[in-house]
Order: structure tokens, then sequence, then C-alpha cells
């Protein structure tokens, strides 16, 4: 599998988190307190359509990444794979790292599926303009 697959299936999920929070955050921190004082609600009313279309996409990235980790792991278990393997001992020991790779992407790809869950739901339950009192 090509490097660039393999950090996508690795980092894909964290980056998505990582965007989600960063736009999310400035967004709805613009739109309720764009001047010295704080609005009661956000400039924009289509701000929660906004919100939601960046975790739906935040999501999708995720769901893209675990089905290129799913991928690289069947690869990578791949049981031919493992015989042309068993005959050199250095394809062997990649073989191994490359399905140690696949795993962690697929791990990092639920943790942070829930992590983008969670902060989706923030959407519901908290209020955009509210104070902190």
């Amino acid at each position: 599998m090509s490097t660039y697959k393999t950090l996508f299936a690795l980092f894909g999920a964290p980056a998505a988190w990582i965007m989600q929070m960063l736009l999310s955050e400035s967004l709805t921190a613009y739109a309720c307190y764009p001047y010295q004082e704080p609005l009661s609600a956000p400039l924009w009313t289509d701000l929660p359509a906004i919100l939601a279309a960046i975790s739906i996409t935040c999501l999708t990235l995720n769901f893209i990444s675990a089905y290129v980790a799913w991928s690289f792991w069947q690869q990578s278990n791949n049981p031919m794979i493992d015989k042309i393997n068993t005959r050199e001992q250095s394809l062997k020991i990649v073989g191994g790292q490359s399905q140690f790779l696949a795993m962690l992407g697929i791990m990092s790809n639920v943790v942070f599926f829930v992590a983008i869950l969670f902060t989706s739901c923030a959407i519901l339950l908290v209020p955009l303009c509210s104070e902190w009192a």
C-alpha cells in the first residue's frame, strides 16, 4: 500500500476531528461575539446547519479513512502474502509492520469516530450564544 494511503488511514480521522473543532469553534465564536459585546443570537440564522454540515463532512472523512484502514488490514492479512513472506524473513517483518499500522489505523478511526460524534452532539445540547455564568 502506498505511503499516502497509510498516512490517511492513520491520521485521517484525527485530522477530521481537529478540522471540526477549529471550524466549529471559530465560526460559533465569531457568530456570537463579533464585536465588544456578546450577542443573544448568532449573526447567521443558518449557523446550526453550517455546523451540521461540518460535522457530516468530518464523519464522512472518518468513514473514508476507516475504509482505507480496513482494506489495508485485509491486504496485510492476506494468507497468500504470508506464504510468500515465509520464504524471506525481511518481507515477513514488513508484513507484520503493515498489520500493526493497519490495526492502529482502525483503532484510531474508532476512537475519533466517537470524538467527532460527541462533538457533533454539542450542536444539539448546548445553546449557541449563551453566557458562561
